[in-house]
């Protein structure tokens, strides 16, 4: 008979083998908060932190066509790769405290042997077949993170060439849209003399960096800050505060997420002593709800009740299996479900005839009075009992909202299955269950059985599987634990471009520029 252990066959096994790899929301229920955060700031990523790399990016594919008159794709990757490895490298040496810079850990190790010259070649060429390089993706990390980010805002563009070849370039200026990709060019170019342009581009030509112009270059192409005076801060300022799509040219499909979400912010951190905090902010959104709200504040109400509901569920997936951890072999299902289910009620002190109506009508605290409930928690049981009772609190204090929820996030294109919405409504159905039925039930199908159905839709035609336990002929044995995570909804990056704007200080103040920004 075969033998599955750690994803490899150690007994005859007609197949490949499996790997087994930790992968992220096991559960499937973070996409709403994705599609949800996404439409709410397009334009910017979790990976796209630092703002002058926008316009670093539209200058550099400027001006590698104002030097090569003729290139192919190989040629301009070259070039960008190159690039980026001299920024990398500048910036960790003379700004090392600053983060987020494309190639600084692999650019940090070269520092450490103190060349008196860089190789870029060496570093940055993919073309050569050499794979220790500061990054694997061809076109670097513009391709790979940043053009989408210039694509969504209409700053870049990539096209097929007559030879069949994937080129990028910028978009020039249209009278509908605030800034283009040749503006912003442009502006990045007022800030470089002409001596520091042939240096640059002499750098990547040859592929070494000298140690002793370091110093020089950091001058002109420091990355972390950008000076407010200058005619490139008013266009990022105007790029960010642009409708969300600026391409679109039909007025009645304009949408302003992201200035919104921008001017949102600043103006709660006014409020709270000029402390710039957007968890205050979502929270103030999630309070309200649909009471006396614009459409951006609703889409991050949505999001904000979806992250309680993945949460929640996490909770409970995490405590399931620390429980199955503490049995120490494998379990009959239907007995693990049913013990573990005594459990969470003996746990919450709940009869075995208390409806689901009345448990949830006995929980008295917030919803942040349960999470803080979590550091003090110590057994499985304790994890799935504040779980379910997050869970009873989302419904009993957003169950009128559900109607409104479901015609939002559908009309916006942020609803995906496993939404909050259609998760919460579900509870509507078993409101005069017994809550143990309830709870039985509820590990089954929407924990077990949906992280099955997750895992074995993520692994696809592959070979690599993310699931945490292994169900055969009823019984399940644990592979690996997995605790709830919260979705980062591109609210730090966006907090890093304002830093870098100079709107945000070290101490996380929102400084005077904050109202060239939010009474626009």
């Amino acid at each position: 008979m075969a033998v599955l252990q750690k994803g490899n066959s150690i007994y005859p096994f007609w197949g490949e083998n499996v790997n087994l790899i930790t992968g992220l929301d096991p559960l499937g229920l973070q996409v709403t908060s994705e599609a949800t955060y996404a439409t709410m700031l397009p334009g910017l990523s979790n990976l796209t932190n630092r703002l002058r790399y926008y316009g670093f990016y539209c200058w550099l594919l400027d001006f590698y066509f104002k030097k090569e008159k003729q290139g192919n794709q190989t040629e301009q990757y070259r070039f960008i790769r190159r690039a980026e490895l001299m920024i990398a490298i500048i910036m960790q040496s003379e700004r090392s405290e600053i983060t987020q810079i494309t190639g600084s850990l692999f650019a940090a190790n070269l520092i450490k042997e103190q060349p008196s010259n860089y190789d870029l070649a060496a570093g940055a060429d993919k073309d050569s077949g050499n794979e220790k390089n500061y990054w694997k993706y061809p076109s670097g990390a513009f391709g790979q993170y940043y053009f989408g980010a210039l694509q969504a805002l209409s700053l870049a563009v990539r096209y097929e060439n007559d030879e069949g070849d994937i080129i990028f370039n910028i978009t020039q200026p249209h009278p509908k849209q605030k800034v283009s990709g040749k503006q912003l060019a442009d502006a990045f170019d007022e800030g470089l003399s002409e001596e520091i342009k042939t240096l640059f581009y002499n750098c990547i030509k040859k592929g070494t960096l000298s140690q002793n112009n370091i110093s020089e270059l950091i001058e002109y192409f420091a990355i972390d800050k950008v000076n407010p005076e200058s005619k490139e801060w008013k266009l990022y300022v105007d790029m960010l505060l642009d409708k969300d799509y600026p391409s679109k040219e039909i007025e009645e499909e304009f949408t302003f997420h992201r200035r919104n979400t921008i001017t949102s912010l600043l103006s709660t951190a006014e409020k709270n002593n000029q402390e710039y905090n957007w968890y205050v902010y979502l929270d103030d959104c999630y309070k309200q709800k649909f009471e006396n709200q614009e459409n951006t504040n609703i889409g991050w109400y949505c999001y904000q009740l979806n992250e309680y509901w993945q949460f929640a569920c996490g909770l409970i997936f995490f405590g399931t299996l620390q429980y199955l951890e503490t049995l120490h072999t494998e379990e009959y299902l239907p007995n693990f479900i049913s013990d573990f289910s005594k459990l969470i009620n003996k746990e919450s002190k709940n009869n075995e005839t208390t409806t689901l109506e009345n448990c949830i009508a006995n929980i008295s605290e917030t919803e942040i009075d349960l999470l803080e409930q979590i550091e003090k928690s110590n057994t499985p049981q304790e994890n799935a009992k504040i779980g379910f009772n997050l869970l009873f609190k989302l419904y009993d204090n957003n169950k009128e909202q559900l109607p409104q929820l479901k015609e939002y996030l559908s009309r916006n294109g942020i609803i995906r299955e496993g939404n909050m919405a259609d998760g919460l409504f579900a509870i509507t159905n078993h409101l005069q269950n017994d809550v143990n039925d309830f709870i039985s039930n509820f590990i089954h199908k929407n924990i077990i059985y949906r992280h099955q159905m997750v895992a074995l839709r993520k692994m696809g035609n592959g070979t690599q599987a993310t699931n945490k336990f292994i169900i055969e002929e009823q019984m399940i044995r644990l592979i690996d634990i997995f605790p709830a995570r919260w979705t980062s909804p591109r609210m730090n990056a966006l907090r890093n471009l304002l830093f870098d704007l100079q709107v945000i200080n070290d101490e996380g103040n929102i400084t005077e520029l904050h109202s060239k920004i939010a009474y626009q």
